[in-house]
């Protein structure tokens, strides 16, 4: 059985490990600037993250355990970043050998969340409005994966959490598809952020990954001039489990998204 602390570890590979494409209106020839300091290139992506506002997104990856049990799971969405707000709408194919494909959405927007459920046969209204404010237990359980999800959408967030316990140990130029950019060894101490976590489950999941054997996080990003990410690969040995490979991707960054909530005849 996978571990229950997988879910946060794979958010966290997704935002130390993000893939990004190109995206919107860039500054032409402008130069590049390296980052030795990892606070100092979180506030740059972020500062630009805010005035794009908007991207596409994807990702993929695969978890092969000891025995070559392998779960594949690809993704794609849009996302839109506000001052207070992250909307998204997201997609997710999750496939392991010998089941069929199981698909599932989330819409989040400011008042409501959406969550898809595995599609039955005909079951015409496979979506679930959950209510941010409800005090209903499984309704709070949505809303956390929803606000983890749309946390890490928000890729600068995570990795501002953890920046006093992560360091950038390279930073080399580099050529992506044709772009310059620089390429960033990213690296997390997860006994050092254990140490340092100031919420209560945050800091007892990583002391459990801790115990587990799992102690650093190393992820490779790609940075162009205009100081959004390009590309990077996360590849994690995880104690008893097996072997995680992920990658994501952002596109079309300050371009229009279409972020919506389906349609009512559509939800439960």
């Amino acid at each position: 059985m996978v571990a229950s602390w997988i879910p946060r570890l794979l958010a966290l590979l997704l935002v130390v490990g993000a893939v990004v494409g190109c995206g919107g209106p860039e500054p032409a020839a402008a130069a590049l600037t390296r980052y030795d300091d990892i606070d100092e290139l979180i506030a740059a992506v972020s500062a630009q993250q805010r005035l794009d506002r908007t991207a596409r997104f994807s990702l993929r990856g695969e978890l092969i355990g000891a025995d070559d049990v392998r779960l594949r799971f690809t993704g794609a969405g849009e996302l839109r970043i506000s001052d207070d707000d992250v909307e998204l709408s997201f997609t997710q194919v999750v496939t392991q050998r010998g089941a069929d494909p199981q698909e599932t959405g989330f819409v989040v927007l400011p008042d409501a969340v959406y969550l898809r459920m595995p599609a039955d046969d005909g079951d015409d209204r496979p979506w679930v409005r959950v209510d941010p404010a409800s005090t209903d237990p499984d309704a709070q359980q949505l809303i956390a994966q929803a606000d983890q999800l749309t946390e890490r959408a928000d890729l600068t967030v995570t990795l501002a959490r953890y920046a006093d316990s992560t360091q950038i140990s390279e930073a080399a130029d580099d050529v992506i598809g044709g772009d310059p950019a620089v390429r960033y060894t990213i690296v997390t101490d997860l006994a050092r952020a254990a140490e340092t976590a100031t919420d209560p489950a945050l800091k007892a999941q990583l002391e459990q990954q801790v115990r587990a054997g799992l102690t650093l996080i190393t992820s490779t990003l790609w940075v162009d001039s205009a100081h959004r990410p390009l590309r990077s690969a996360a590849r994690q040995q995880l104690p008893g489990i097996g072997t995680l490979a992920i990658t994501s991707s952002y596109r079309d960054w300050g371009q229009a998204a279409t972020i919506a909530p389906p349609p009512d005849n559509r939800v439960r």
